[in-house]
């Protein structure tokens, strides 16, 4: 049914959609959704560190997302969009980027928001991170 990894970043769109989109606490949100799908232990840390990553960063990420898409606020943004740009996000820039390729995580993202989102999304979402990588990725390598 797809690989881990997959499998795990399904889990945190739905997890990070849901805190969103409602008052739930995430580490609830979490331990109902772990009991509710079986993930070995390297699934299940996987998981745990892009939710609570992309939560606790996601000030930093909406604004990187809004540099890249100045038209789209992304208090306007379809929440199925946020959620997958956080975690995009999240794992370009602050995950240890070299644990996965940055076409894995654009191709997973765009994925799940052909899937999840609506038309638009993974046009959008591929964008928006294309944009992103652009300008974050090159500056690394410059420096």
């Amino acid at each position: 049914m797809g690989s881990l990894r997959h499998r795990v970043r399904i889990a945190a769109l739905q997890i990070l959609f849901e805190v969103d989109s409602t008052d739930h606490a995430i580490d609830v949100v979490l331990e109902r959704r772990l009991a509710e799908e079986s993930f070995p232990p390297d699934g299940e840390q996987f998981l745990t560190r892009l939710i609570f990553g992309a939560w606790e960063h996601r000030s930093y990420l909406d604004r990187i997302i809004e540099e890249a898409a100045p038209n789209w606020p992304v208090s306007q943004m379809p929440g199925v969009d946020k959620a997958i740009l956080r975690i995009a996000l999240f794992e370009l820039l602050i995950e240890d980027v070299e644990t996965t390729p940055i076409k894995a995580v654009i191709n997973e993202a765009v994925e799940l928001a052909k899937f999840f989102g609506s038309d638009n999304s993974s046009r959008f979402v591929n964008g928006v991170l294309g944009t992103v990588v652009t300008r974050y990725r090159s500056d690394e390598e410059s420096e």
